[in-house]
């Protein structure tokens, strides 16, 4: 089970603490109505959702799902952060169990997943492990500026809970990206890595200038279909799907910064001419140019 997560409005956050029992402790039968998000410090949780039973070690991350039971099932030592909110759009995609590499090859993650995915949504899988301790530490270090926050009671503190929740996760959505890449990647040959790494610069770089999967394979020095399939399995996307969430990102900034004709963007962000860069435009956030430009985009 994965969560595309809407970045574009804060979310409302009633609770956020820090939870340390003393002894063996078990979780309580519950059915809220509002997500919460438990990162596990220390010790482990032992919890069931909806009859799914899942064992929370440290550094786990667990979105609990409003409106299911939630039941712990053994008692255990643990200590763990925790934040319940609501307010935010959080739509699940459920690719039921698979590898990294399955759950990155699904076709629901190329149709559905990408045309809408930019950089105002990020996605969250509802149980992360979070293995890299400098991010782990990351996380607490933000849980813990919020709790002073609102232990201080400074004011509008909810506000700041609010705008950390949203860093929070977006350090878990990297942290899983970066978690999937790992697990594909280390399964090919690091020469091959390296060209993945090589293209995600290049493109990221380049992609106001003519690019096409000839000048790719010469760029690479590989086979553009091959190149094209294990970019896809790293990535979750195509070389050109990437290429063009690049385009429309800078598109958007340059919506959002300037006044500049959209003639003039398309030339800076090499589409071809302004009725094509509204079309691809439209097709990946819903919208006409013009109308992100008024910011009327709809959440």
């Amino acid at each position: 089970m994965q969560y595309l997560c809407s970045l574009t409005t804060l979310p409302h956050v009633s609770f956020m603490n820090y939870f340390s029992p003393k002894g063996d402790w078990i979780h309580f039968r519950r059915r809220n109505v509002e997500y919460i998000m438990y990162f596990i410090a220390e010790g482990e949780m032992h919890i069931q959702e909806n009859g799914a039973e899942y064992v929370l070690l440290p550094g786990d991350v667990f979105f609990l799902q409003p409106y299911l039971e939630h039941v712990g099932t053994r008692p255990a030592p643990c200590a763990y952060y925790f934040v319940h909110f609501s307010n935010l759009s959080l739509l699940p995609f459920d690719y039921g169990e698979g590898t990294a590499l399955e759950i990155a090859d699904h076709q629901l993650a190329e149709d559905t997943v990408d045309s809408v995915f930019d950089f105002e949504h990020c996605m969250l899988p509802k149980h992360i492990r979070v293995r890299d301790e400098a991010v782990r530490a990351q996380i607490a270090s933000l849980f813990d500026a919020c709790i002073e926050q609102g232990r201080s009671g400074a004011k509008h503190y909810r506000v700041f809970w609010a705008c950390k929740l949203l860093e929070i996760l977006t350090t878990l959505a990297q942290n899983s990206s970066d978690a999937r890449a790992e697990a594909v990647g280390s399964a090919l040959p690091s020469r091959t890595m390296g060209k993945i790494q090589d293209l995600c610069a290049y493109l990221d770089t380049h992609y106001a200038e003519k690019i096409t999967g000839s000048i790719i394979e010469a760029e690479a020095g590989m086979n553009f279909d091959y190149l094209n399939r294990t970019f896809r399995r790293v990535t979750g996307k195509t070389v050109f799907q990437y290429l063009n969430r690049v385009r429309i990102n800078r598109v958007k900034e340059l919506l959002k910064t300037t006044d500049m004709k959209l003639a003039e963007i398309a030339a800076l962000t090499g589409f071809s001419d302004e009725f094509y860069l509204s079309r691809q435009f439209k097709k990946a956030t819903g919208v006409s140019p013009a109308l992100y430009a008024r910011g009327q985009m709809k959440n």
